[in-house]
């Protein structure tokens, strides 16, 4: 646990040690700008405490404005808390007291709070919510790769010599097939295997139909959207890693790569130089339903803060993966595999957490001007 110092005190008061700390923070910093928070309550679980699991969201600004800043967090759970730290440090800026007419913001506090309260990146279902938005009624895009890899994760144990026996086998892998190639089978989304990697389910979740039913609330009338959906767990160590699903020379890529200079914007040269296939994300699934209920432009970019090297977070999928399985076990093992996956993808080094918060404000600021000069 990071210690209570004066070093660290801003820190603290930003960072959130669970989904419950989280979440009362989150609605005290509304309560104290006078905002009101609407929650939608999880119509069947509840956390680890017994607390209610709720996706809250709240509008700042003019209710008839036409251009709005539209920021998720915790589309993978236990990522949650940064983008969440975050969205507290800009509630407490000026810029939401200064915001001109045309331009609101609206904040989506917690996309899976059971990921976040149970400290998996999955939801309730055990499946990816940034590969679940996709017309469930067509057929499924295949992963062949994947379904090549599924025996070598499911057969993996995540122990020291088993966290090295996977990497051996996954680098002959990729040898054979190329690193691309392989990062994409187990990163992309897959539909065949409900206990692996990365599957996208056969059916919108709830946290896609409560997102649809916020964007139906709020967005029908914008007609300029700027969507963040903020993550964890690619790029260099504390800082922001960009990710847009704008083909390179597009006007959107262009948008982005101006809004947000000095930052690279990542589309085809994500890991590896390359970009996996991704299938059902959040952005894409959320800019699609926005154009089917109104005529908004939308620019949508995902927010990295990178964590690790690639190949540690490939283990750290790998950790995800096993938890899902054996998570509920009650043994010293699982609890320390569990505190490790938390701080992979959520570092507790007080230097990561205070880069976060030196580097965001800068980036909603680009966003709030990109968006009144569009």
């Amino acid at each position: 646990m990071l210690q209570k110092s004066s070093e660290n005190e801003a820190v603290i008061a930003y960072f959130s040690d669970s989904y419950r700390d989280g979440r009362a923070r989150f609605l005290d910093a509304c309560a104290a700008r006078g905002l009101g928070v609407h929650a939608t309550i999880h119509p069947r679980l509840k956390g680890p405490a017994g607390e209610a699991l709720a996706m809250d969201h709240v509008w700042i600004g003019d209710e008839k404005a036409e251009r709005v800043l539209f920021i998720t967090c915790g589309t993978h759970g236990l990522e949650a808390a940064t983008g969440a730290a975050t969205m507290l440090q800009f509630l407490e800026s000026e810029y939401c007291d200064n915001l001109p007419p045309n331009i609101a913001i609206l904040l989506v506090h917690g996309v899976n709070p059971y990921g976040w309260a149970f400290d998996r990146r999955g939801n309730e279902d055990g499946l990816d919510l940034n590969r679940n938005c996709l017309d469930h009624q067509y057929p499924y895009p295949q992963n062949p790769v994947y379904d090549e890899l599924h025996p070598l994760i499911k057969s993996a144990h995540v122990d020291e010599p088993g966290l090295a026996a996977f990497a051996q086998a996954f680098q002959d892998f990729s040898r054979r097939h190329g690193l691309a190639e392989t990062i994409n089978g187990v990163t992309a989304g897959q539909y065949n295997h409900p206990d692996g990697m990365s599957f996208g389910g056969h059916a919108l979740s709830w946290s896609w139909q409560t997102l649809f039913a916020i964007a139906n609330q709020h967005l029908r009338t914008a007609r300029k959207i700027v969507h963040i959906d903020w993550h964890t767990g690619i790029g260099d160590f504390g800082e922001p890693f960009f990710i847009t699903d704008a083909p390179k020379g597009s006007p959107d890529y262009e948008r982005a790569a101006q809004w947000w200079a000095p930052n690279l914007i990542h589309a085809d040269d994500i890991l590896e130089g390359s970009a996996p296939n991704y299938t059902g994300m959040l952005v894409s699934g959320m800019r699609d339903h926005l154009a089917r209920i109104n005529k908004a432009e939308t620019l949508s970019v995902v927010i990295e803060w990178g964590t690790h090297d690639l190949f540690t977070m490939l283990q750290a999928l790998l950790l995800d993966d096993w938890l899902k399985q054996h998570g509920a076990q009650d043994t010293r093992f699982v609890k320390n595999t569990r505190q490790r996956l938390i701080d992979l993808f959520y570092p507790q080094n007080l230097r990561w957490r205070e880069s976060v918060l030196a580097k965001a404000p800068a980036l909603y600021v680009q966003a709030l001007e990109g968006l009144d000069s569009w």
